[in-house]
């Protein structure tokens, strides 16, 4: 007797422990199968079951199949828990995405027209699509629900409405839709609203609704009226509508209501009434008879006509443009609008600008417009620009480019000038720019001068960046001069100098009571390029014993690893060695005294007596030389930290920082104490 699971001619039966077929649903082994209720034939593939009113599905060994399946090329989705197949919109969870199954369980792909909507699903994972997206080039929208779009349509995310036709595809340009005209932007698709400016013509379109404007329209915006024709482009100048004349603004397209309006072609003036039609015919305006029989004003002698601000030279029916002399004045006409011109006046023809009063006539000579003064040629009115000489005043003044007078200091043409700040004169000889606390010279061209001049028979010295005159000394090169603290005039002869004498040749070069030696002075951008402060002269000597050649070579060799350098070094029998460059920085005795000595000095040893004091006098002098050409006093060691003079190291060390003693210990070898060598600053030697 058969139990169990049975193939019989190539079927599959189920019978029970009595040997009895079974039919119907059956749960073997955790899944369920299903026998026929007639002829207990095991189902495969797509079965209905009435009872439960489902489909299913069972695969080849008669196994009910759940979730998603693909199925002879196409894919079914079927419930997880009863395995009933699915239609309709269904959401993959798993996936995070919309699909559609037909009748037949099938999933779409595409376009698919659902109900009275259109819905679209991506071609390969039937993902319904929503909001915007581009298919074959064409942008399309659906909505939340998927739905595709048509008509206008507003995306909120791009804060613009759009169009899309019956096919659901965005459209450009101008459009005819529903009979009403509108404008989509040719790249985003935007409906156009207000004024737009589309291939040189412009357009209005409601700020509603989009529609193109056409006929007369008011823009309230703009307080004016104008007119669109049938292809809604804004007209310009002289039209025919309805059989009536108007006149349309040539720049703005405002249509002309109650004005005077030139013809150019006709060389006539027309009146447009407040309606804005022309008007033929005796015409009374403000109180006045106006003969317009032909169209055109017409009067019986040459004259100056105004209306509503606006003044035409009118002879007979014509109007005269341009340049023209009347009752002994000249005026100037627009030969566009043919209006008399007011104001700052550009004539091309004759590539000058001129100045017309409020009545039209032209201005000559200085003329104070708009709180600024301008210069117009006495002869042709033209406007001066530039360096300007006005022989009534016997003054030089500079006009910019827009003919304004200029006051102060002014850069034309790559030279500095200075102008009075009340009368624009142009300044010339010496001049105290109190703002910069500089005094500089301007030549007679009023150019500011540079470097070296002769003046009057004085030379002088102006800073070759700033123009500023030099006063006091000042080392040229290798040479020193000395200009005046006054009057700023180089000097000659022999001077004596906050208690120093000094030597100076006819050419003003000082001569020196000592010779300097550059053998081993540091190039451009060695050492300290920062300028110190004038307050100490700081005297040191060698700390070994070891000539001046020596230590000041090893000052120039050694100064990265060293840092240590000083601005002379005196000995070898009264020489003197150049290191650093006097009045700058160098690095001798501490951050806060090199910051505050434009010189420091150190003096080479000797176990010679004699070229001892050869080596102490050159000391003492270029000490006395420096500390004069410094303005530094020539006491020695006096007062606490921030005392000007003449300070050793040992005062650095004492007074602000440091553990020298120098160079009082060498000095004492040949019996010079403190008081002889602050003697010997302070008289000479």
């Amino acid at each position: 007797m058969a139990k169990g699971l049975q193939t019989i001619a190539n079927a599959k039966y189920l019978f029970g422990n009595d040997g009895k077929m079974q039919t119907g649903q059956r749960n073997l082994g955790g899944y369920w199968y299903n026998f026929d209720q007639v002829t207990g034939k095991m189902s495969t593939g797509f079965t209905h079951l009435k009872d439960q009113n489902k489909t299913v599905y069972y695969n080849a060994q008669g196994q009910m199949q759940y979730g998603q399946q693909n199925i002879g090329g196409h894919w079914y989705l079927f419930d997880k828990v009863t395995g009933e197949m699915k239609t309709g919109f269904q959401y993959i969870a798993d996936q995070k995405k919309t699909v559609y199954y037909n009748q037949d369980g099938q999933m779409l792909y595409g376009f698919q027209k659902i109900g009275k909507a259109t819905y679209y699903f991506d071609p390969a994972l039937g993902t319904r699509a929503t909001g915007q997206k581009n298919i074959n080039n064409h942008w399309y929208y659906f909505n939340g629900s998927g739905v595709m779009a048509t008509g206008f349509t507003y995306l909120p995310d791009q804060k613009k409405k759009v169009y899309y036709n019956e096919a659901g595809q965005m459209l450009y340009g101008f459009q005819t839709i529903k009979g009403k005209t509108y404008y989509l932007d040719p790249v985003t698709g935007t409906l156009a609203t207000g004024q737009k400016n589309i291939n040189n013509h412009w357009y209005n379109f409601n700020p509603e609704t989009g529609e193109l404007a056409l006929g007369f329209t008011y823009l309230p915006s703009e307080k004016k009226t104008v007119y669109y024709n049938e292809a809604g482009q804004m007209l310009y100048g002289s039209q025919i509508i309805a059989g009536n004349q108007y006149y349309f603004d040539l720049t703005t397209g405002a249509m002309k209501q109650d004005e005077l309006v030139y013809n150019q072609k006709a060389k006539g003036l027309s009146y447009y009434g407040k309606d804005g039609k022309q008007v033929k015919g005796q015409v009374t305006i403000s109180n006045q008879k106006y003969d317009f029989t032909n169209g055109y004003l017409k009067v019986a002698k040459q004259q100056l006509v105004t209306f509503k601000n606006k003044t035409y030279l009118v002879s007979g029916a014509q109007v005269i443009t341009g340049q023209q002399q009347f009752n002994n004045h000249w005026y100037y006409f627009n030969p566009t609008t043919g209006e008399m011109a007011t104001g700052l006046t550009y004539l091309p023809d004759q590539k000058k600008t001129v100045y017309y009063n409020g009545a039209g006539q032209m201005q000559y000579g200085q003329q104070n417009i708009a709180k600024h003064w301008y210069y117009f040629n006495p002869a042709t009115g033209a406007m001066a620009t530039g360096l300007t000489y006005l022989p009534d005043q016997k003054k030089t003044v500079y006009y910019n480019a827009q003919g304004q007078m200029q006051y102060g200091q002014q850069n034309i043409g790559g030279h500095w000038y200075l102008f009075d700040s009340v009368t624009g004169a142009m300044k010339t000889g010496f001049q105290d720019i109190a703002d910069q606390n500089k005094t500089v010279y301007y030549n007679q061209a009023g150019q500011m001068q540079y470097g070296r001049q002769n003046i009057n028979g004085h030379w002088y010295y102006f800073d070759t960046n700033t123009g500023n005159m030099q006063r006091g000394w000042k080392l040229a090169g290798r040479d020193w001069y000395y200009y005046d603290a006054k009057t700023g005039q180089m000097q000659t002869g022999n001077l004596t100098i906050n208690g120093v004498n000094y030597s100076l040749d006819g050419n003003g070069k000082q001569i020196l009571n000592y010779s300097v030696d550059y053998t081993y002075a540091l190039a451009a951008g060695e050492g300290d390029d920062a300028t110190a402060a004038n307050n100490y002269i700081v005297l040191h000597e060698v700390g070994v014993d070891t000539g001046a050649a020596v230590n000041a070579s090893y000052f120039k060799h050694n100064l990265n690893s060293s840092e240590t350098y000083v601005t002379f070094v005196i000995g070898d029998g009264g020489k003197v060695y150049q290191v650093g460059t006097p009045g700058q920085v160098s690095w001798g005795a501490g951050y806060n005294a090199n910051h505050n000595a434009p010189v420091q000095i150190e003096l080479g040893r000797t176990w010679n007596s004699r070229q001892f004091w050869q080596d102490y006098t050159t000391y003492v002098r270029v000490a006395r030389d420096m500390a004069g050409k410094y303005g530094i006093p020539l006491s020695l060691d006096a007062g606490g930290a921030g005392t000007p003079g003449i300070k050793s190291h040992n005062w650095v060390s004492h007074n602000i920082w440091g553990d020298h003693v120098d160079p009082y210990g060498y000095l004492a070898r040949f019996g010079v104490t403190k008081d002889k060598l602050a003697h010997d600053l302070l008289y000479g030697i």
